[in-house]
């Protein structure tokens, strides 16, 4: 529903009993559209604990290797904010057989796989320290307490009775570990090794996560969380390499500047991040992982307090053959489907991505690429834009053409580090002061009109 309309409340020229009932018919109408506009979770509270995503990856390759079975995975997270309690989610999501885990455990990351000394917690699940998932399915942990501290890591450990493969998230960029039998509760990193750095039939140097999926963290002083919704540019491609050398435990993507910039502001202002991207994603078919059509709900709008989802794909979709407008025909429906969920969607210009060699991107692709920028910044109803094309835009190569530019280029197609600290800095924090529920329930509540292209509010 693209306008939201509510007239004055006041019925000049009625007055009596008249006009008691057609104000309080009016009053009703009101209380009822409130009700629909007003977040179940009531996550925008100040003064409540409220659950956020506070660190999240999307699975996007089943593994068969290595061997899990009467094992110990351990693996370590970065929370955006802090809080006093968590909980986690483990999902099932690409693996085709069950997976059972027999015990799960959280603590404070010290060095390698070991833990601060007195912090490693027991989790359960139903009150039951084990979990089995059938494929395809994802369950939470119940909630236990912990001091959570903004970007102190985690680790999560997870004694796993039996797995037939691993339902996996490739680029981690963080150092995880395995170990044989079941070390879960053990503080001591002894006996653990990383987890294998190249994910079977995809990149080389990812860092893998399995399992893992969310961890949430309540919170009185968050006012939201941020979903990126997006590619390899989301998930981290370049952001690590030095030398042509991958490196873990980094964190300098784009999205990690931005957690840190919003991690600073005042109560209510503080927001966190969950990375929704994939390497390789596209919106429609094709690609590595879920099409984001496909993985909206479960790696998006199901995100604990999620106020804004910032949407930056299509670039995989147009090096695959899709047209501009079959890229603007999926953003629109990602955009109607944020917009029922009442959430705010910040669209993103595709970065450039010619190169002087043209592989992997030839002049009609980038024909393609423009015209849906073109459409992003003049038609599409997002309610803000993040314009990284024109911030990373460079010289030519072709007739026509943009490359990213040279101090902030990595391979033609990911910026480098010093490309993602400039996207992090670039986000102006005020296209997250109010979220689209907010503006709407405060038009209501003051009788004006809710644009819903635009979010203005008019009398």
């Amino acid at each position: 529903m693209r306008w939201l309309i509510i007239g004055a409340i006041g019925a000049i020229g009625i007055s009596g009993r008249a006009w008691l009932a057609r104000t309080s018919c009016v009053v009703m109408l009101l209380a009822s559209l409130i009700a629909t506009v007003r977040p179940a979770t009531n996550a925008l509270a100040q003064g409540s604990q409220q659950w956020f995503s506070a660190w999240t990856v999307s699975h996007n390759v089943r593994e068969t290797a290595p061997a899990l079975s009467n094992s110990t995975v351990r693996m370590l997270v970065r929370p955006t904010i802090s809080g006093a309690s968590l909980r986690i989610k483990l999902e099932n999501t690409l693996g085709q057989g069950p997976v059972a885990f027999s015990g799960a455990f959280i603590g404070v990351a010290d060095t390698g796989a070991s833990l601060m000394p007195g912090t490693n917690t027991k989790l359960t699940f139903n009150g039951g320290p084990g979990l089995s998932l059938a494929p395809g399915a994802g369950a939470w942990s119940d909630p236990v307490a912990l001091d959570v501290k903004a970007f102190r890591r985690l680790a999560v450990s997870l004694n796993v009775a039996s797995a037939s493969d691993i339902s996996t998230h490739t680029l981690g960029l963080a150092t995880n570990y395995y170990a044989p039998g079941s070390l879960g509760s053990e503080t001591s990193g002894g006996g653990f090794m990383p987890v294998p750095r190249r994910a079977a039939g995809t990149m080389v140097d990812a860092f893998p996560f399995y399992w893992l999926a969310a961890v949430d963290v309540l919170s009185p002083v968050v006012s939201g969380t941020i979903v990126a919704f997006g590619d390899s540019i989301t998930d981290g491609r370049c952001s690590t390499t030095e030398n042509d050398v991958v490196l873990p435990d980094k964190y300098q993507r784009w999205l990690d500047v931005l957690a840190g910039r919003l991690s600073s502001r005042p109560a209510g202002e503080i927001k966190a991040i969950a990375n929704a991207g994939i390497a390789g994603n596209r919106i429609v078919s094709g690609g590595n992982g879920p099409p984001g059509l496909d993985r909206l709900d479960r790696d998006v709008l199901e995100r604990a307090g999620a106020t804004h989802v910032i949407f930056f794909e299509g670039t995989n979709d147009i090096a695959g053959g899709a047209t501009a407008a079959q890229v603007i025909a999926a953003s629109q429906q990602i955009i109607d489907r944020v917009h029922a969920k009442g959430l705010s969607i910040i669209g993103v210009t595709i970065i450039p991505r010619g190169r002087p060699a043209l592989t992997g991107w030839s002049p009609d692709m980038e024909v393609q690429r423009v015209a849906v920028n073109a459409w992003i910044r003049t038609q599409a109803n997002f309610d803000a834009i993040i314009d990284f094309a024109s911030l990373l835009k460079g010289g030519p190569v072709y007739s026509g053409s943009e490359s990213i530019k040279a101090e902030f280029n990595c391979d033609y197609t990911h910026p480098s580090a010093a490309g993602y600290k400039a996207m992090g800095e670039f986000i102006d924090l005020g296209l997250f002061r109010s979220s689209r529920r907010e503006t709407a329930r405060a038009s209501l509540e003051h009788g004006l009109t809710w644009h819903a292209a635009d979010g203005a509010r008019r009398k």
